[in-house]
């Protein structure tokens, strides 16, 4: 078997980037983890820190590179930046990991993220883009502020819920002022927070977040309840109203065009589940992320979650690119094949046609 050569692209966190913009950029924990992981599945592994010369590094590496694995989020393009790795792969003519640039700024544009989902079926609160001088329409308090274009909680504190038209200028005033953007400005849900994973048509153990379980009682997953809350994180079974979530999930997945791995929160109101946001290029931190916990209470292990994300994004593309992967991926087939096995299915999904299995009991 050949030498699979792999570009690990992600946004590496340096020495004084404390500040919470720089949340979603990877730690050296993360980055060794997941280097790790993709030479174990027989790549040869280079580490690209995404910055503003990114696109001059593939091109110089485009006829040795196999496969971009792609983490990076980018640089200060608000809604553009998930997508310029995957656009300047596309560009290039490298094989990627992950979802398109279509999908990117779709989804790093909320109202817009919102609007598609909701064109398919899938319930998401009433919402308004608003800035500074803005008069609220048709919206009822409480309300939830955030910006309409970040991620990892950015910009989102206990205050970006507002009771009355003071809270939510003040609310509006901080993301414009700290993010230069538009508040997305919707309806606050009262409910259990849930979140739901996919790597490829596998769908992992929905994750419960409840807010009554978690010290201080916050009503909001903002980065200090982040960095507490895994204790108090809980896995659903596979009821009838787990399965009912999963196919709302399904259902806002591929209504995004979603590819390799996924993941979506949602909040319950009387009963209902909504859409909030996606996130499809989720946190991999080999063991605070989400959809790392999810993997692990079905047994598999975080270096095997990322071999299962790199077998999915390779089945998808070597019709496409079969001379990148041949005489390479055997190994990679061989671990994903084998952790898959290893797996309790609760039964399958399907959707418009595609079948989806689920992880877990």
């Amino acid at each position: 078997m050949q030498k699979f050569n792999i570009a690990y692209t992600c946004s590496i966190r340096h020495p004084g980037m404390e500040d919470e913009r720089y949340g979603e950029f990877e730690s050296p924990t993360t980055i060794v983890a997941v280097a790790t992981a993709l030479e174990r599945i027989g790549a040869d592994v280079e580490v690209i820190d995404v910055g503003k010369d990114i696109y001059h590094q593939l091109e110089k590496r485009k006829h040795q590179i196999d496969l971009v694995f792609n983490n990076a989020e980018g640089l200060e393009e608000k809604e553009l930046r998930e997508a310029i790795v995957p656009f300047f792969c596309e560009h290039l003519g490298i094989p990627y990991t992950g979802s398109s640039p279509k999908t990117f700024i779709n989804k790093m544009d909320k109202a817009t993220a919102k609007r598609i989902v909701a064109y398919e079926g899938v319930p998401t609160a009433k919402f308004q883009l608003m800035v500074p001088g803005d008069q609220l329409k048709d919206l009822v308090f409480p309300l939830m502020v955030k910006p309409y274009s970040e991620g990892t909680s950015i910009g989102i504190s206990q205050k970006s819920k507002v009771h009355n038209e003071a809270e939510l200028n003040a609310a509006i005033a901080a993301v414009y002022s700290q993010c230069e953007q538009a508040a997305l400005v919707e309806e606050f849900l009262p409910g259990t927070e849930y979140t739901i994973g996919l790597i490829g048509n596998y769908v992992l153990p929905i994750l419960e977040i409840n807010f009554a379980n978690i010290p201080g009682h916050p009503q909001l997953r903002d980065p200090h309840v982040k960095s507490i809350e895994n204790p108090y994180i809980s896995h659903l079974a596979w009821t009838d109203q787990a399965r009912n979530f999963a196919k709302l999930a399904i259902t806002a997945h591929e209504a995004l065009e979603a590819r390799d791995y996924n993941r979506m929160d949602f909040r319950v109101r009387e009963g209902q589940l909504y859409f909030l946001e996606a996130n499809v290029i989720p946190g991999i931190h080999p063991t605070d992320a989400d959809l790392t916990n999810m993997c692990r209470h079905v047994g598999i292990a975080h270096q095997d979650m990322v071999a299962l994300i790199v077998d999915k994004a390779v089945k998808r593309l070597a019709l496409r690119y079969p001379e990148r992967f041949h005489d390479k991926t055997q190994l990679l087939e061989d671990i994903a094949d084998s952790t898959i096995n290893k797996v309790a299915k609760a039964g399958f999904l399907t959707h418009q046609g595609r079948m989806y299995t689920l992880l877990g009991k």
